[in-house]
């Protein structure tokens, strides 16, 4: 039987909120757009300025039901395999007047100066039970794994997610995560420690191809927590207080700086941090989430791993796998301040074939959707 988890080890937790991207559909959850506003962060070059977008998006899930009699006292349920149901709470109740807007992900396309997006039937969240470090049946003798998949059911902007089998009682506290962890097959994407009950778990930006159909299935990465309400011998219901995203969204297009106005067509994009540090001219592969029990959403973002991109690291490479298209779609993580070098690859046949290059400096929030289109690049 496969456990995941280490030997106990204090982990850190971000503790400063931020304003959330959330989770397109979820267990009955509802999604809308990553919006724009008129001021914000952006990438600045010297010779052109782009306003960034922020949009935030929040998404709330809850359960109306009960099998508690009121008139008896409350006994905590024994701990089994449950049909568990995850539903949406009232945006109301939790929602910031700041942060109305909700995000998309699952089937993502562009709307105005915002993105909408769709729940698909079987779209798949990882959950992991934060109550309990492991957990020994009897009855079988086995230590029963507490993490799994749900999905989906329904191809819509709120939809329902359930999984069969979910080892929870109540009162425990699942965390969500998507795109859905595969740690079947690669355990060592996610930790688990038993003192204090937390966990880590990598991310990766790598592999993108500027697509928004692509981010949204591998890049969208959102986390949220759901707490177990109510069970019944052979289901449970929990309710989803709030996911975010982890990430910042952007919109990337590219012009000769010597013929303003001629779009290059993207066959390759390298994306790299510039100034002074140590790891300048490399950008992180991977992400590094600390999570725990009983901290919220709000409270956890992705450590970049700059460390392991240092000396002799690379650039991230979008690879549009010959469409070759004049805009393109970067998940991206958040920075508070950086300028980031840009190298576009045109082999299209065209006139602008080439090898441009430009930098531009940009402050990348959680949550933002940033329009960073017209970028002038110096042609090599």
């Amino acid at each position: 039987m496969k456990k995941i988890y280490t030997q106990p080890r204090i982990e850190t937790v971000a503790t400063t909120p931020q304003l959330i991207l959330c989770a397109s559909g979820g267990i009955k959850a509802q999604i809308s757009g990553y919006g724009t506003k008129a001021s914000g962060s952006g990438f600045t070059q010297t010779f052109v300025w782009l306003a960034g977008a922020v949009c935030s998006s929040l998404l709330f899930l809850g359960t109306a039901c009960s099998t508690n009699n009121p008139d008896q006292p409350k006994q905590q349920a024994e701990l089994k395999p449950r049909t568990l149901i995850v539903t949406q709470q009232a945006v109301s109740k939790v929602t910031p007047e700041s942060a109305v807007r909700r995000l998309p992900q699952a089937t993502i396309t562009e709307n105005g100066d915002g993105l909408d997006a769709l729940w698909e039937i079987n779209d798949a969240v990882f959950y992991r039970n934060l109550s309990r470090n492991e957990y020994y049946d009897e009855e079988t003798d086995s230590y029963p794994d507490l993490f799994g998949t749900l999905r989906a059911d329904k191809a819509e902007r709120i939809a329902s997610f359930t999984g069969d089998r979910v080892w929870c009682t109540e009162d425990d506290q699942l965390a969500l995560i998507y795109p859905a962890l595969d740690v079947e097959n690669h355990p060592e994407l996610f930790t688990f420690h038993e003192s204090p009950l937390s966990a880590e778990y990598t991310i990766s930006v790598a592999g993108q191809d500027g697509s928004l159909a692509t981010l949204a299935k591998d890049f969208h990465h959102i986390y949220g927590i759901a707490s177990v309400v109510s069970v019944t011998e052979t289901t449970a219901n929990a309710e989803l207080a709030q996911m975010k995203s982890l990430m910042t969204v952007c919109k990337f297009s590219f012009e000769d700086k010597d013929h303003p106005g001629t779009s290059l067509p993207i066959s390759t994009l390298e994306i790299k941090i510039g100034g002074e540090a140590y790891y300048v001219n490399t950008y992180p592969q991977q992400g590094t989430v600390s999570i725990a029990q009983n901290v919220s959403a709000w409270d956890v973002s992705v450590d970049p791993e700059w460390k392991t991109t240092g000396e002799g690291g690379k650039p991230l490479t979008i690879d549009t796998k010959g469409v070759n298209p004049t805009e393109v779609y970067v998940a991206l993580f958040p920075d508070m301040g950086a300028t980031y070098s840009f190298t576009v690859t045109s082999t299209t046949g065209a006139a602008t074939d080439g090898t441009y290059t430009g930098t531009a400096t940009a402050v990348l929030k959680e949550g933002e959707f940033v329009p960073a289109t017209g970028l002038r690049l110096v042609k090599q």
